[in-house]
C-alpha cells in the first residue's frame, strides 16, 4: 500500500526527488533555530518535508514527470521548483532541488561546518524514536488499495536513462534484528515492482546474508522526509549503525522534539510524517536495473 501525505486534508501530497545483483522490490500494498549543540535544545515547531518548500517556484501549468521536470529546472538554474499539476499523477504534487547544500545549510541556520559537527554529535549519542499510534501519524492518512507506481509522479529526468526512478526515497530494511536506512535508486518496472542496484554497503550485506538464509527483506520505501532523516540515512559508517537513531539524535538536536515514526503493516517503523510511505520487499529474483 502506498501512503500519501495530505497534511491538512485538503492539500494535495508532495513528491520530492532531488553492486552486481538487482533485485527486485515489490510494493505491496525559516523557522527552524539555530542548534546550539553543546546544550539542550529549545523547544522549536515540528517540521516536515513541506514546510521546507518557502519560497519555491510553484509551477501551475500542467507537465509530465517524462522529461518535463528536468527540462523546466534547466530553464530556472535549478531552483527550488513544486510542480502543481502532473499529467501522470492526479492529486499529487512533486518538489524538485529540495535539498542542496546552501538551501538545507540556510534552512538549518547552519555553516557547512556546522552541519559536520551536528552529524558527528548525531553519530556519537544516538537515541530512539517515538513511536506513535497509527491516527496520530499523518503519513497514514490515505493511500492506495491496489498498487500502482505508475500514478505516482516518478520523474524520468534523463533522457538516456532507462525509464522513470525514484532518486531521492530512502529504503529503511529490517532483517535479524538490525536495522539499516539508506538511499537507493529505484527503476519503476511495473506497477508493484522497482529494481534497485545494490552496492556493496550495510544493505547489501543484510539482503545477501537473507537470501544465504532463504528469507526475503521486509522494507518500507519512504520519500520526504524531515531533512534531518535524509541526512541521517545519507551517512556512511564501517560498521552496521541503526540509521534511524542517528535521525532521532539529531531531530531532538534541531528541533527539541522527539522523532515521531509509525509502523507500517509489514513491522517497518517510518517517520510519521513522510510524504509517502509504501511496504515492500525485497525478493529473491534479480532484474536489470
Amino acid at each position: 500500500m502506498h501512503h500519501a501525505l495530505k497534511q491538512p486534508a485538503d492539500l494535495q501530497p508532495v513528491y520530492e526527488r532531488d553492486g552486481r545483483e538487482s533485485p527486485y522490490c515489490e510494493p505491496k500494498s525559516s523557522r527552524i533555530p539555530t542548534p546550539n549543540l553543546d546544550a539542550s535544545p529549545a523547544l522549536a515547531p515540528i517540521m516536515a518535508f513541506r514546510d521546507h518548500l518557502a519560497g519555491a517556484h510553484e509551477h501551475n501549468e500542467q507537465v509530465s514527470c517524462v522529461h518535463d521536470f528536468f527540462d523546466l529546472s534547466c530553464n530556472l538554474k535549478h531552483c527550488l521548483i513544486v510542480f502543481n499539476d502532473v499529467i501522470e499523477a492526479t492529486g499529487h504534487r512533486a518538489a524538485l532541488n529540495v535539498l542542496s547544500r546552501d538551501r538545507l545549510c540556510a534552512r538549518l541556520g547552519m555553516s557547512p561546518g556546522q552541519v559536520v559537527d551536528l552529524l558527528g554529535k548525531g553519530m556519537g549519542v544516538r537515541s530512539e524514536p517515538q513511536l506513535v499510534a497509527d491516527n496520530d501519524a499523518p503519513v497514514l492518512q490515505s493511500g492506495q488499495v491496489e498498487p500502482d507506481l505508475h500514478c505516482l509522479p516518478i520523474p524520468w529526468h534523463y533522457r538516456e536513462d532507462r525509464g522513470r526512478y525514484m532518486s531521492a526515497s530512502i529504503v529503511i530494511a529490517e532483517w535479524a534484528g538490525q536495522r539499516n536506512v539508506s538511499f537507493h535508486r529505484q527503476f519503476l518496472r511495473d506497477a508493484n515492482h522497482v529494481v534497485a542496484r545494490l552496492v556493496p554497503r550495510h544493505l547489501r550485506t543484510m539482503v545477501d546474508q537473507a537470501r544465504e538464509a532463504g528469507e526475503t527483506v521486509n522494507i518500507a520505501i519512504v520519500n520526504g522526509c524531515d531533512p534531518v532523516v535524509l541526512l541521517a540515512a545519507a551517512m556512511s559508517f564501517d560498521e552496521p549503525i541503526d540509521e534511524m537513531t542517528v535521525a532521532a539524535s539529531l531531530h531532538e538536536t534541531v528541533y527539541g522534539t522527539p522523532l515521531q515514526v509509525v509502523k507500517l503493516p509489514n513491522g517497518i517503523a517510518v517517520p510519521a510524517d513522510a510524504e509517502y510511505a509504501m511496504t515492500a520487499t525485497i525478493t529473491l529474483e534479480d532484474d536489470d536495473e
